[in-house]
């Protein structure tokens, strides 16, 4: 192999094998790693029996003593992170009932991080503890009674 064109030709050989080889590997190795994303990323519902709780919704976060569930439910988004939620139509005062989670939040040792009312028919309220987030909404906006969300996360 002392012709130089050989040479070169042997060497422009060798690297596109080396390339093609390093472009198989980078797309195996990205193609593997997009299906276990996409495997946990897909966050997963479980729905409670109409009228129930779902397993692990803290009961102390419905304040409202006559609340019959609409639906709950819990997004799980990885093995150890699941939000649970609750449903239900209140015959309470929205403003009533928002200074209830008030009082329950500040003296159960949650912080309240953000609140609106600002709007009319719309109150809300984002709590945290250590180990905890809850947020609860209450929409009067749309007759039929006050519709009141509350969901929570256990950190």
């Amino acid at each position: 192999m002392n012709n130089p064109m050989l040479r070169q030709a042997g060497m422009a050989k060798r690297t596109a094998i080396v390339l093609g080889a390093v472009v198989v590997i980078v797309l195996v190795i990205g193609l593997a790693g997009w299906l276990s994303f996409s495997r946990q990323s897909s966050p997963q519902m479980t729905l409670a029996p109409k009228g129930e709780l779902v397993s692990g919704f803290p009961k102390t976060l419905i304040l409202d003593n006559a609340a019959a569930i609409d639906n709950s439910y819990t997004v799980g988004y990885s093995p150890n992170l699941n939000q649970y939620t609750a449903n239900w139509t209140s015959s309470s005062s929205m403003d009533g009932l928002y200074q209830q989670y008030l009082q329950y939040f500040t003296q159960n040792g949650w912080a309240i991080t953000n609140s609106s009312t600002n709007i009319t028919a719309f109150r809300g309220i984002y709590a945290v503890t250590s180990s905890a987030e809850a947020n609860v909404t209450l929409d009067d906006s749309g007759g039929g009674g006050l519709k009141v969300t509350v969901s929570y996360i256990k950190k």
